[in-house]
């Protein structure tokens, strides 16, 4: 009798915990591995470990609350004697709902780099992409975070089935573009609502529109032209489809020859890049690419006047700045960029430390790149800015730790001195990145000293990093004269 009363628990709970599982890990698919030599050689990373690559589909619900299927990609160390932190990458706008990180599309590849460097990497694609039904919820804060936690706690009830990821307590986020909105909302939902479960390590959205009711509005509907008309058609389709109440037809918001083209792009019978193609090419005989011109007269007035619509109560809601992130934070941004203007990065960072943000600034990594030129010293900046806090054990060894090598003088003056703790023989790099994240100087030698020529450098602080392929440290440098 007691034999069989156990069996019956047992089996219940796993079938329960079949279920719990079940109702978030829809399917894991393997895709490819790749070997961080390859890695470093078509990304221009200097890669840490080869990756295997993963698509996931796993349950989250829609925009109305009813539970989808939707897609991602995430990206693992190929070390299974690894421990490695958990990462929440979020792509930036992309051409239709193929054009996604679980097709090796937009985005994938920051989501392979950041997997390189020692994180176990989730890339969702949102909802309405990859296989997520209807319209994609463009710049809506809360389905892209959701999106994004759902998978994290995906990666986590999958982890627990593969004794080949294993993961420790830390927790980075950040994303590019529409990503760097998606990672804002999604570091405020886990420190918000999720912090029993998740406490963020370090977070650094890169070039995102975080004040889209007043410096992406101001931005993309003011007197200079503005190449991106299709983000408005976006962002108009996105909100009616999540509040319902911005237009009963879309005549009531945009002019009549533009409707056409609209509707194809919301069936999906053409993708952003063709529509805005052609709203450019209608533009252009209403005197110039100003998207507000594609806007009806009464609606233009209110966009641009900042007035009362439900339209500006739903760019107002999804405005991502003033909150109060308690993990250290970094916004990364180009002055230059003509797709995301700078001054959201700005505004956030005024308003965010107002609040009494703990450890938040943002930073201006190249003055001269557009929005894609940008890519790459953000993308660098941020992986230096993780490193600080980044742990990684592989076997019983830290790998990827703070403590591994010695530097002095510090502050510098003309001359640093490193030592590595264990004598070695193979070639180690060091690069010093300024504090804003650009790379400048980079030196490789062998043994374990190694002496660093500073006097060329401008006075101020600089990242000091290791890097001889199997440890990697990272240290604060103080240059004084």
């Amino acid at each position: 009798m007691h034999n069989s009363f156990t069996k019956i628990l047992c089996l219940l709970f796993l079938g329960l915990s079949i279920n719990a599982f079940s109702q978030n890990v829809v399917e894991v698919t393997f895709i490819e591995s790749r070997t961080k030599e390859a890695i470093s050689a078509n990304l221009g990373v200097d890669a840490q470990f080869d990756v295997k690559l993963y698509k996931m589909l796993y349950e989250t619900p829609d925009i109305q609350g009813n539970l989808d299927t939707a897609s991602g990609l995430f990206v693992i160390p190929d070390d299974p004697t690894g421990t490695f932190p958990l990462l929440s990458y979020s792509h930036g706008t992309v051409n239709d709902r193929n054009d996604v990180p679980s097709l090796l599309e937009g985005g994938s590849e920051l989501a392979i780099i950041f997997g390189s460097m020692g994180y176990v990497t989730t890339a969702a694609d949102f909802l309405g992409l990859g296989t997520a039904r209807g319209i994609h919820p463009y710049v809506h804060a809360d389905s892209e975070a959701s999106a994004s936690v759902d998978m994290m706690y995906a990666m986590q009830a999958y982890a627990e089935t593969d004794p080949a990821i294993n993961m420790n307590d830390q927790v980075f986020v950040t994303g590019y573009s529409q990503g760097g909105h998606a990672a804002m909302a999604t570091h405020r939902l886990l420190e918000s609502e999720l912090s029993d479960d998740f406490t963020v390590t370090a977070t650094a959205p890169m070039s995102g529109p975080y004040s889209i009711s007043q410096e992406m509005r101001k931005f993309t509907t003011g007197d200079d032209p503005y190449l991106f008309a299709g983000f408005l058609v976006s962002l108009v389709l996105s909100y009616e489809a999540a509040y319902g109440n911005i237009y009963t037809d879309l005549e009531e918001i945009f002019k009549s020859q533009f409707i056409e083209d609209i509707v194809r792009y919301e069936n999906e019978e053409i993708n952003l890049f063709a529509l805005n193609s052609q709203i450019l090419f209608k533009l252009n005989f209403l005197g110039g690419f100003f998207p507000k011109l594609m806007l009806q007269d009464s609606i233009r007035e209110i966009v641009v006047n900042d007035g009362e619509h439900p339209l500006m109560d739903a760019l107002r809601d999804n405005d991502v700045f003033d909150w109060t992130p308690t993990a250290p934070t970094r916004l990364f941004y180009c002055m230059a960029d003509g797709t995301v203007t700078y001054k959201n990065s700005i505004l956030a960072d005024s308003v965010m430390n107002a609040n009494g943000a703990a450890d938040l600034t943002s930073i201006d990594v190249d003055s001269n790149q557009d929005h894609g030129g940008c890519v790459d010293p953000a993308t660098t900046a941020t992986i230096a800015f993780f490193a600080q806090f980044q742990e990684v054990t592989v076997g019983t060894n830290e790998v990827f730790t703070q403590d591994l090598f010695t530097v002095y003088p510090n502050p510098a003056n003309e001359v640093l001195t490193i030592e590595i703790e264990a004598v070695r023989t193979d070639i180690f790099t060091v690069q010093l990145h300024d504090i804003y994240g650009k790379l400048v100087k980079t030196e490789i030698a062998s043994g374990n000293r190694l002496s660093v020529d500073v006097l060329d450098l401008p006075i101020g602080m600089y990242w000091l990093s290791i890097n001889d392929g199997m440890v990697r440290g990272v240290e604060k440098i103080n240059i004084q004269r």
